[in-house]
């Protein structure tokens, strides 16, 4: 077991790489969409306007990015304060007499 398996399940890592996918791709293709809008001859200036969007676009990114840096920051405070599992004693025998360490 690694060290990173202690926080980061199978659960947590497929969500991070979902959420970073999702970050540089739903913002990209929504820009994309929205500057096919703004073309030669339906726009008054329509470099400027795409030019916009773009400055947009990496705004989403990294806000979306920052947003998955805070959910990993989160998977590890959990991680770190779950600890180590330990192991007690056993309990005793329903008799009440001491277990023997043999």
């Amino acid at each position: 077991m690694s060290v990173w398996d202690s926080w980061l399940d199978r659960r947590v890592r497929w969500r991070l790489l979902a959420f970073t996918a999702a970050s540089f791709a739903l913002p990209w293709t929504l820009g994309e969409f929205a500057k096919t809008f703004y073309q030669a001859g339906l726009h008054g200036d329509p470099v400027r306007s795409q030019l916009l969007i773009d400055y947009i676009v990496i705004g989403a990114i990294v806000f979306s990015l920052t947003m998955v840096v805070t959910y990993a920051l989160g998977a590890w405070i959990h991680g770190v304060m779950r600890g180590p599992r330990h192991d007690g004693d056993r309990f005793p025998d329903a008799s009440g007499e001491a277990l023997r360490d043999d």
